[in-house]
């Protein structure tokens, strides 16, 4: 987990990477390094370097060969039996056949009736297992990132889709659109921050959406 090294060992490494040789702990000669560092974290990384938790030269040293992992939201949007296997994969190892594959049924209709279809399962798998044994235990699961009273959030609604890709460039004009206008009340003012003519801008809002806006807010 490479995310998760802290100053010090970062330095250490960077010097083995860049030296290409290491000290054996107690030794003082050093010897020849001749392997690869194949690393893994689910630690976004630009947010990691901006803030200055990890090195930008340790980065780069590391960075020339990068495979990106989708998430579980992903792949189960672009192969949606995918969560039948997965589940069904959990209460077997959980359960035994037996018992296993007739909750894992129960599990996956709870699932596709109460969450969003675009739920972004943020604990990817482990997250997964967690919702397929709680629904197993107590008949349901209540994910620790949606409040109740913020199911149909528009603006989260928003930001799952922008994450799996699925808007198109008119869903983000309006949304956004809709959502200046629902801040500053009228057509003049929000052309002005948007920097267009008023007639564009009108065009430009949902009602719908501006509705959504006004029964989210807190």
């Amino acid at each position: 987990e490479i995310g998760e090294l802290g100053p010090t060992l970062q330095v250490k490494l960077l010097r083995v990477l860049q030296t290409r040789s290491f000290q054996r702990l107690g030794e003082t000669n050093s010897r020849a390094f001749q392997g690869k560092i194949i690393a893994a974290t689910n630690r976004n990384l630009a947010v990691e370097l901006a803030e200055n938790r990890f090195r930008h030269d340790f980065y780069y040293r590391l960075c020339s060969d990068v495979i990106q992992t989708p998430g579980l939201l992903e792949q189960l949007q672009d192969q949606p039996r995918q969560l039948d296997e997965l589940v069904l994969f959990i209460a077997r190892r959980e359960l035994g056949q037996e018992e296993g594959d007739p909750l894992a049924e129960e599990a996956c209709t709870w699932i596709r009736k109460h969450l969003p279809a675009d739920y972004p399962w943020p604990g990817n798998v482990r997250e997964l297992e967690q919702c397929v044994r709680n629904i197993m235990i107590r008949g349901s699961y209540t994910p620790p990132a949606i409040r109740p009273s913020r199911e149909n959030d528009p603006m989260a609604d928003t930001i799952a889709q922008f994450r799996a890709g699925r808007l198109t460039a008119e869903d983000l004009l309006v949304r956004y659109c809709s959502h200046v206008f629902n801040q500053c009340g009228n057509y003049a003012e929000m052309a002005r921050r948007l920097e267009i003519d008023r007639r564009t801008a009108k065009s430009k809002v949902s009602e719908d959406w501006c509705r959504r806006l006004d029964q989210n807010q807190d």
